[in-house]
């Protein structure tokens, strides 16, 4: 009877709180365009960039293009963590949630960086603070993106 009244908490606790959880994690879905007059650069030369984020509840779909740049980049990813390729690099992408940010690990050659996105509260600016692990920064970039209508 202990062991039932035990499960029984243990699921209940689970149902109550998995939905909160689920609360915690913004949708990044739409269009987002790079504000430079926002953003703190110290590492990298970004003229202009349009990030198009497709998100459901376990994976995300990045297509990111920068002005000017005939290059383009497109991955789909899980948010559990799991890596996944990017096309058109030779890059490898991982992501997941901490909180209400996405976090994103990312892999190309010797050249590993982390990206820390986060919504503001009216869901209109996206802030992504970027972190090179390898080789180590002595300072991190923040990029700012608009939303688009």
């Amino acid at each position: 009877m202990r062991n039932a009244a035990t499960l029984l908490a243990c699921s209940a606790f689970a149902v109550l709180t998995l939905p909160l959880a689920a609360q915690d994690r913004p949708n990044l879905s739409g269009t987002w365009q790079f504000d430079s007059g926002q953003s703190q650069i110290h590492s990298v030369t970004i003229a202009g960039a349009t990030w198009v984020i497709n998100e459901d509840d376990s994976s995300i779909e990045i297509s990111e293009s920068e002005t000017g740049d005939a290059k383009k980049v497109d991955l789909k990813c899980t948010t559990d963590g799991k890596e996944c390729k990017m096309s058109g690099e030779k890059a490898k992408a991982s992501f997941w949630y901490n909180g209400p940010m996405l976090v994103e690990m990312e892999s190309k050659g010797d050249h590993v960086t982390r990206y820390r996105m986060k919504l503001s509260p009216d869901g209109k600016t996206l802030t992504v603070d970027t972190t090179s692990i390898v080789p180590q920064a002595t300072q991190d970039d923040v990029l700012v993106f608009k939303k688009q209508a």
